[in-house]
């Protein structure tokens, strides 16, 4: 029934777009009953594929795409300018509602390492196959070229959805437990960063950095990418959710708690996020700890960094601009933020090359001031940040929406490494910082394996 329905929307909007020019980008699309897009992706493996889904109860979506109808990737350091032009070129001539899909690397220099080299500087991807599912149902959509009609691929390629199941699946979320763990920085090598940068702060070269470790741990079997991300959806509600496979069994996944904006024409939307507590089962314990957070003299002053950032670069880009007089509790369902509110209506030609160069990376994910703070991470951190705490998201015609890729891990065959840091500022200590990177660690762990 959806291969034939798919073929008729095929040859319907082949026939609307007339003379359609060889690169421009078609999308057919049938509506279905409500579909989970992770049921669906757990039983198409092979091509690339990847999972997203939003952090607004109000405005619930997951997306699910399979395949590659159009990809833009680059392996070199590459400005968000020219990454951005490469994408509304192709936007602008091609079926309205198309998105481009993927994101960036934390640090524009320097090629990726071996773990990240299929990611790329930056990849994004129209998928040949998108399922978008909301409140009131699903829309599968089928994108192709003009130039591919004549191929005779089309028919194959839609002859593929017999063979696809879009059924509910009963999840078992069967994954192995961790049997060895090794850090990078160990905690020797973090005392020594956190102290290098204290005395950064006493020079006055810097007035924030934010540290990172990575923790991998191996495994006595096989890790599922699509069974990692059901369980931490399930386990992270209120956060954006997202598991990038450019193999079968390579993916980036992560459930971040922070937007890094959203843009509607030229309404834009970002927030400041940081500093942190964990949530407690006990209402009044809940509320105690969030007034400690609210009340802490360090947390506030790691978040007015953040504030301070944002109102720098981005009110220049904006008409209007408004943001919380102060910060209130973002409450998570595993962990609670200081969290401030920014709105503004862009000047006219400002688009998202300018907004993500204003924002990537701001001051929860870099420090102050940021090209300083760059140059001690990647002198400090013994490893490749990759795409974790980057921007990771979507960009249409007239819209575009990115998460920052905090609490996220790379995902192999037997391995998983997870990524967090820690923003230090005066006051911090080596072993409270290792602690609170500890916690997150510890939680992402026992959220994905139940141990």
């Amino acid at each position: 029934m959806v291969p034939a329905r798919m073929r008729d929307e095929v040859e319907r909007v082949w026939k609307e777009a007339g003379d359609a020019m060889p690169a421009r980008i078609l999308r057919a699309s049938v509506l279905l009953d409500r579909v989970l897009p992770l049921d669906w992706l757990s039983g198409v493996p092979g091509a690339l594929r990847f999972y997203g889904s939003t952090r607004d109860r109000t405005q619930s979506l997951e997306v699910g795409g399979l395949g590659i109808a159009d990809e833009a990737v680059w392996n070199a350091p590459v400005a968000f300018d020219d990454v951005l032009r490469r994408l509304h070129d192709t936007l602008n001539v091609s079926s309205n509602g198309l998105r481009y899909y993927g994101g960036f690397r934390f640090a524009g220099a320097g090629a990726p390492d071996s773990d990240w080299s299929l990611f790329g500087v930056s990849r994004f991807v129209v998928p040949r196959f998108e399922l978008r599912t909301g409140p009131a149902g699903s829309q599968l959509s089928f994108h192709f070229k003009a130039a591919e009609m004549a191929s005779g691929l089309m028919a194959e390629w839609v002859e593929r959805l017999g063979a696809m199941t879009f059924d509910a699946r009963e999840w078992e979320d069967i994954i192995p437990p961790p049997l060895s763990r090794a850090d990078a920085p160990d905690r020797a090598g973090w005392e020594r960063n956190v102290l290098t940068a204290l005395d950064d702060f006493e020079t006055g070269a810097l007035e924030k950095i934010v540290l990172a470790r990575k923790a991998t741990f191996g495994f006595g079997g096989h890790l599922d990418p699509i069974t990692l991300m059901h369980r931490l959806k399930s386990a992270t509600p209120e956060c954006f959710h997202f598991c990038y496979m450019p193999t079968s069994e390579l993916a980036f996944v992560g459930a971040s708690p922070e937007r890094l904006y959203r843009r509607e024409g030229r309404q834009v939307e970002t927030e400041a996020v940081a500093g942190t507590r964990m949530r407690a089962s006990e209402p009044a314990e809940d509320e105690r700890l969030g007034r400690l957070l609210l009340q802490s003299e360090k947390d506030q002053r790691e978040h007015a960094f953040v504030r301070e950032g944002i109102r720098e670069t981005l009110q220049p880009l904006c008409e209007t601009f408004a943001m919380d007089e102060s910060p209130s509790l973002l409450k998570l369902a595993r962990g609670q933020h200081l969290y401030t509110a920014v709105q503004g209506r862009l000047r006219e030609g400002v688009g998202d090359a300018d907004i993500l160069a204003a924002l990537h990376p701001t001051p929860a994910l870099g420090g102050s001031p940021t090209a300083k703070a760059l140059e001690r991470i990647t002198a400090l951190e013994p490893f490749d940040r990759g795409w974790y705490a980057a921007p990771v998201g979507w960009v249409s015609r007239d819209a575009a929406e990115f998460a920052v890729a905090i609490r996220s891990g790379l995902v192999q065959p037997e391995r998983l490494s997870l990524f967090s840091g820690a923003g230090i500022v005066r006051g911090s200590t080596p072993d409270n910082e290792w602690e609170e990177i500890e916690l997150k660690i510890r939680d992402f762990i026992k959220v994905l394996t139940g141990s």
